[in-house]
């Protein structure tokens, strides 16, 4: 009886040892695995805004709708500023100036308010109309390198700028 008593008592501490080793292996295990996620996270947050802060400059238009932009004498190039700060873009569209309010960003998507412009009339006024049509239809972009492309909702891209600033 009392061998079976010791037994007993031997194989309970046993098993409540190993039953705390197991749950303090796992709980260990899911705090790693949470420092890591954590840290994965912060890391692709950290890319996310890096990203978004690179948009905050100046751009000199380069192609309307996949076409180099060619300029005929006595025409400027458009231009668009985003002001990150601030939430708003302003620029020239080759005769009138230009403003609006970010309305949503981030990592590939960008919104704009309604523009407003400045009503001056510039002959032709080609470049101007074609430029505001598509900054008009802006919902994404995509910056790689010097260059940022904007896209409409479907993925088509309407404009592509360098960076000049």
């Amino acid at each position: 009886m009392f061998v079976f008593k010791f037994i007993s008592k031997f194989l309970v501490i046993v098993m409540l040892a190993l039953t705390s080793g197991c749950s303090l292996t796992t709980v260990s295990e899911t705090r790693l695995l949470e420092t890591n996620t954590s840290e994965t996270n912060t890391s692709e947050k950290q890319n996310s805004v890096n990203a978004k802060l690179r948009l905050n400059d100046i751009w000199a238009l380069e192609s309307i709708q996949e076409e180099t932009l060619v300029l005929a004498d006595g025409d400027r190039r458009p231009q668009l500023e985003i002001q990150l700060q601030d939430m708003r873009v302003m620029g020239n569209d080759g005769c009138n100036s230009y403003f609006a309010s970010i309305k949503y960003l981030d990592d590939k998507k960008i919104t704009f308010g309604p523009m407003g412009s400045t009503r001056m009339f510039c002959h032709p006024m080609v470049l101007p109309d074609r430029f505001n049509q598509q900054m008009n239809k802006v919902s994404g972009y995509l910056l790689k390198n010097l260059k940022l492309r904007l896209f409409d909702s479907a993925g088509i891209e309407l404009l592509q700028f360098r960076k000049i600033d």
